[in-house]
This record gives structure tokens, C-alpha cells and sequence, in this order.
């Protein structure tokens, strides 16, 4: 049976169709993996891309005003002797929005957002009361994350990257003095 019916589909021997079949497996297996790689790879660079393109499609409200109408009076930023609160901006020479703030009496208090020369997002900083609180995540110029962290009232207080990349190393010097001998010679 063998030889006749895979002459007729243009194979002369049973052994070719099972090489055949293997290549045919293979080629799937190769495809699946591929496949998955994709999906798991668009699924991470969705996640991270929501955040710049949300910077990047930011529109500066019609309200906010320059960062150089601001004044600084006693830690406020005052805009026309009263406490501002709103968005001022500042742009580049050449007309594209460099850093936006958000302010609240006076004080930082949001978001500080910040843009290369030609638009793209540079970095997303959340302020509350004049420090930095929350998330503080930065961009290189093609979306990738340089950093992404989290502040509480301007102080470090853990990180959004992978600890498994390999990019941090764990600090595990000790900074206090134990107990004991300190080897300088002398009578304890």
C-alpha cells in the first residue's frame, strides 16, 4: 500500500513521508514557539507603551501658563501675587513643549512631565505638596524605560524594573561595626 499511494502524491517511499511528517512537526513546533515569544514580547512593550504614548498625546490645557510668568516668594511659585495652581510650561527654541508642571497653591503637586527636543517623552514624575511622591519613570528616546520607581515624599521606596535582569547588583556590605576585636592593636 505504501509505495503505490505516496507515488500518486508525488513521494516514492514510505521513509520520505515520515521525514516528511517529522519536518512537518518540527516546522509547528518552531512556529508555536515563535508565536508565543511575540505574544508574551507585545504584551510587555503594550504594558510599558501606555505610559509614553499617554506623555506623548498629552495636551497642554489652554489655561496653563509660562513657567518664566511664575515667581518663587517664600518656597511658592506665585503667579500675579497669589499662590499659582494650574499647569505652566516651559517649551524649546524651537516651539516644542520641553517640561509641564502641575501646581497646587503654590506648590508642585502632580504631575511634572518632560520632552526631548523633538517631542518625544523624556520623563513622567508625580509631585505631592512640593516633593516628589509616587511614580518617577523616565524614557530613552525609543519608548524603552531608563528608569521606573516609586518616591514617597522624596524618598526612594522601591522599583518597578525586573530584579532578574541582571542591571543591579545587591548591595551586601555592612555599614555598621560589629561586636568584638577591631584588629587596631589595642585593649578591649
Amino acid at each position: 500500500m505504501c509505495p503505490q499511494e505516496l507515488i500518486k502524491i508525488g513521494q516514492t517511499t514510505c521513509p520520505l513521508r515520515s521525514e516528511g511528517i517529522r519536518y512537518h512537526r518540527l516546522n509547528t513546533v518552531v512556529l508555536l514557539i515563535i508565536f508565543f515569544s511575540l505574544t508574551f514580547s507585545v504584551a510587555f512593550a503594550q504594558k510599558i507603551s501606555e505610559d509614553f504614548l499617554a506623555v506623548k498625546n498629552w495636551v497642554l490645557p489652554s489655561n496653563a501658563v509660562l513657567l518664566s510668568e511664575l515667581s518663587m516668594d517664600k518656597e511658592l511659585q506665585m503667579y500675579k501675587d497669589i499662590a499659582f495652581s494650574g499647569v505652566a510650561y516651559e517649551m524649546y527654541p524651537q516651539g516644542k513643549l520641553l517640561r509641564a508642571v502641575y501646581y497646587l497653591h503654590g506648590k508642585q503637586d502632580g504631575l511634572m512631565l518632560l520632552w526631548y527636543p523633538d517631542g518625544t517623552p523624556q520623563m513622567s514624575a508625580t509631585y505631592r505638596e512640593g516633593a516628589l511622591h509616587g511614580r518617577f519613570l523616565g524614557w530613552y528616546h525609543n519608548g524603552g524605560i531608563i528608569y521606573d520607581m516609586v518616591l514617597n515624599h522624596g524618598t526612594w521606596a522601591g522599583d518597578n524594573l525586573s530584579e532578574g535582569d541582571g542591571s543591579r547588583e545587591a548591595d551586601t556590605r555592612e555599614d555598621a561595626e560589629r561586636e568584638g576585636p577591631d584588629n587596631d592593636k589595642s585593649p578591649e
